[in-house]
């Protein structure tokens, strides 16, 4: 009787004792979400096409929007999105938090973001193109980090 009685505390103390362990391991996880400043951080670069590819002139403008406010970055011939699966053909590093740029006329201009302390910097190549394509980008610009509380995590919020 005795050894039962020990055999059930002991298979109720385990399965206790993995919910707690669950319960941690789903609390570590969310505290890794809010560590990675991709999430909440956002500096995203789009292209507005002003004339078209197919003319003689294409010209599109870049712009770096965070939160409700756009900055013109630069003007160019033809621009685009570059989604994050496509970073490493342009050289752009995995970390980066968006990435834009095109090609007219053998020559490219491309850009991408980065979070440093309490800026973005944005960062740019004019790539020529050839047999081989060297993306060697150089800081552009650095800027504030623009913020929303519903942008923060919530332990950021200050009461």
């Amino acid at each position: 009787m005795k050894l039962r009685l020990l055999f059930a505390l002991y298979l109720f103390t385990l399965v206790a004792c993995s919910q707690k362990e669950e319960e941690q391991y789903e609390r570590l996880d969310q505290e890794t979400d809010l560590a990675d400043v991709n999430s909440w951080v956002r500096a995203d670069l789009q292209c507005e096409e002003i004339q078209n590819a197919d003319e003689d002139d294409p010209l599109a403008v870049v712009y770096l929007s965070q939160v409700e406010m756009q900055y013109v970055i630069d003007t160019v011939y033809t621009c685009s999105v570059i989604s994050s699966q496509m970073f490493n053909s342009f050289g752009v590093p995995r970390h980066a938090l968006s990435a834009c740029g095109g090609w007219w006329g053998g020559r490219g201009k491309f850009y991408y973001t980065l979070h440093e302390g309490d800026s973005i910097s944005v960062m740019h190549a004019q790539p020529i193109q050839s047999d081989t394509v060297d993306f060697q980008y150089t800081l552009l610009r650095r800027m504030p980090i623009s913020h929303n509380s519903t942008d923060l995590p919530e332990e950021s919020y200050t009461p």
